[in-house]
């Protein structure tokens, strides 16, 4: 995926900051996705930039074909115990 986002989130012990990033305009901004994603930013790990993971928005990531990738939320069912109190 190609990264083409002007922030990043810097997630610290007690606060997140956001920074103003300036990317390279050659591979520097070819990444992989982790799949985490938290509050819009996504983790990305980028080993051609510096070999580390960053946080950026989701909506500064291209796909590998230029597509927009889009952060879908998806609805898991809730857990229910049985009720073994009715005998």
């Amino acid at each position: 995926m190609r990264v083409e986002a002007d922030r990043e989130a810097i997630f610290g012990e007690e606060a997140v900051q956001i920074r103003g990033v300036t990317l390279p305009k050659d591979n520097g901004r070819n990444g992989v996705m982790t799949g985490t994603v938290i509050a819009g930013y996504c983790e990305v790990d980028m080993p051609s930039l510096d070999g580390k993971k960053h946080w950026y928005p989701v909506e500064g990531l291209l796909g590998e074909n230029g597509e927009k990738i889009v952060e879908e939320e998806i609805e898991l069912p809730e857990e229910t115990e049985d009720d073994d109190s009715e005998e």
